[in-house]
């Protein structure tokens, strides 16, 4: 249930992707959640997101109502998942649901991803990385999650924090960041959407 403490930008990003994985996993074809239904309250959830972010008291209350109801029905199907599993940790982590006693993470966050300071711009922090030498930062414009061929190179800095430029406002953009040391480039962190102010 770690989803429940997630960030509304990562609820979209995570609900999108435990339909993803539950709609091929052929364990789960009949699920208590209809993918349907959890795609529309998905959907939803980023409507309300995109269109509170004026600041309009309305949508920001329809934002949290659509909040309830995407955690309400996560949350249901988090019980499915787990009645289906009959507890086998490699059958819940294949829904792309997390393992109840996997702790979660304290402090600061890996890869954090916020409106940068001047209109269209977005800035990044990636929480230092034991032995790098730098950082390759990638992003993606797009409402759908990149596949691996869509990422484009935004920058490599020496620095742990990167602010990109040029954005326009209401665009979806996903971000994420590598660290290389002497070793080469390690993996990349998981992938951050953001909706342009």
């Amino acid at each position: 249930m770690d989803f429940l403490k997630l960030s509304v930008p990562n609820k979209i990003v995570f609900g999108r992707n435990i339909i993803s994985q539950m709609t091929l996993n052929a364990l789960f074809a009949n699920p208590d959640i209809a993918y349907t239904v959890l795609t529309e309250v998905v959907n939803k959830l980023e409507k309300y997101y995109v269109s509170s972010r004026g600041g309009d008291h309305e949508q920001i209350a329809l934002m949290h109502q659509a909040k309830e109801e995407f955690d309400n029905l996560f949350r249901k199907q988090a019980y499915y998942v787990n009645r289906i599993s009959d507890g086998d940790e490699a059958v819940i982590l294949s829904t792309g649901y997390n393992l109840a006693k996997q702790p979660i993470p304290s402090g600061r966050a890996e890869f954090e991803v916020k409106a940068g300071d001047t209109p269209g711009s977005i800035w990044m922090r990636r929480k230092a990385f034991a032995g790098a030498l730098s950082y390759v930062w990638q992003y993606y414009v797009g409402s759908d999650a990149p596949k691996e061929t869509d990422w484009s190179f935004a920058s490599a800095t020496t620095q742990v924090t990167f602010e990109m430029n040029g954005f326009t406002s209401g665009d979806k953009v996903w971000f994420r960041v590598a660290a290389v040391t002497k070793n080469g480039m390690g993996s990349f962190t998981h992938p951050i959407m953001k909706v342009v102010p």
